[in-house]
């Protein structure tokens, strides 16, 4: 894929925002705050989402997959605030183990430089040795040799 196809690509992207609500007979209904005119539902969120990405691809004239939806759901406060959390433990857990590998991996490579085993490295780090290869080849695929 050339620079520009991929350019053409993400440019052509429609990110909209949807307003998802479950209703008292249990279905979702889902409408596009940019443009309300463009709502449908579902029995499921899951199904809610999929027909609105058709939908807005038919209002917006462009593919479905060029369809990017920023879902809001309309929720109590309390359960509101209670999924705003949970969202932000996971990413918070999500960055915090980024972290952790990333520490991981410099006191893997700070270890065996100094002429300790991966098993030995791993054991002080309570890791597995494979893990600790991984860590150390992470960003150097092995090379073949020719011959």
């Amino acid at each position: 894929m050339t620079s520009e196809t991929h350019s053409e690509r993400t440019e052509d992207v429609k990110t909209c925002t949807a307003r998802l609500e479950r209703e008292e007979d249990g279905r979702w209904t889902i409408e596009l705050e940019e443009e309300p005119r463009v709502h449908t539902w579902g029995k499921t969120v899951d199904q809610a989402l999929t027909r609105m990405r058709e939908a807005a691809a038919l209002w917006f004239d462009t593919d479905e997959d060029h369809i990017d939806l920023i879902v809001r759901p309309v929720l109590p406060k309390t359960t509101g605030r209670t999924v705003e959390a949970a969202r932000a433990a996971r990413d918070r857990a999500r960055d915090a183990d980024r972290l952790a590998v990333e520490e991981t991996r410099k006191a893997a490579a700070a270890l065996t430089s100094r002429g300790i085993s991966m098993r030995d490295a791993a054991a002080i780090l309570g890791i597995s040795h494979q893990r600790v290869h991984q860590l150390l080849t992470a960003d150097n695929p092995p090379r073949r040799r020719a011959g």
